[in-house]
């Protein structure tokens, strides 16, 4: 067979029209296959455009972060003012029953003989102003500075330390502001926290004012509702 072929293309000849339709067809293929590669591109962008046209975005709202519901904090203590009471005296009243029982001694009630002189306005001090206004509110709440007698602390338990700042071996104060009734005694309603080194020391020193006993304070010998301030103290000593 390899002599026939060889003999066959003797003289060097070519055939130049089967060359010439192999490129041309070659061409026009690569050339629709061009075409077509960009048309379908053309088409796949037209539908993600018309895709992205017709999709709707919906945004939500952010919720908004719920408000969590304070205590209903009592209402300030409303503060007294003091009048000074006129300048007089006192009337002793002799009692209309005769007790049968020794009734009971208030040793710290004071007895100042000089009230009873009888010169002066009836139902004033010795010690009292030219003009004072006399009988005062005495349900009222006082201030510290101007009762006669201001509360004494009596007994007071010892606070809490946290265990939390006692591990960290960290030492602090809150002050308190509170009211001490005529018993002597504090109504967590009333305590405030005025100041703390550190929020963990605040419950703890609630809880020891709450329990803690004090001689009221007094106003003209009556025993009335005086407003304090007190810092507890809490340190590492001892413990």
């Amino acid at each position: 067979m390899f002599d026939v072929l060889v003999e066959s293309n003797r003289k060097g000849r070519r055939d130049v029209s089967g060359t010439i339709g192999g490129l041309f067809f070659s061409s026009v293929f690569q050339i629709a296959v061009i075409i077509g590669a960009v048309y379908a591109t053309m088409q796949v962008a037209e539908e993600v455009q018309s895709m992205s046209m017709d999709t709707i975005v919906l945004t939500l709202d952010e919720p908004e972060p719920e408000q969590e519901e304070q205590p209903d904090e009592p209402p300030p203590p409303v503060i007294t003012s003091l009048n000074p009471p006129p300048k007089g005296f006192q009337v002793l009243m002799a009692p209309v029953d005769i007790p049968t029982e020794i009734p009971p001694v208030d040793l710290n009630e004071r007895f100042d003989p000089r009230d009873y002189t009888g010169v002066g306005v009836e139902g004033g001090v010795f010690s009292g102003v030219e003009g004072g206004t006399g009988p005062v509110d005495l349900s009222q709440v006082f201030a510290e500075a101007v009762v006669d007698e201001a509360p004494e602390r009596l007994s007071c338990p010892v606070p809490q330390y946290p265990r939390m700042m006692q591990q960290a071996n960290i030492e602090g104060q809150a002050l308190l502001q509170f009211v001490v009734e005529p018993d002597g005694h504090v109504t967590r309603q009333t305590i405030e926290v005025m100041s703390s080194t550190h929020r963990a020391f605040e419950g703890p020193a609630r809880d020891m004012i709450q329990r803690c006993l004090f001689r009221p304070g007094k106003v003209r010998a009556s025993s009335v509702r005086v407003l304090v301030q007190m810092p507890v103290v809490f340190t590492l000593r001892n413990r």
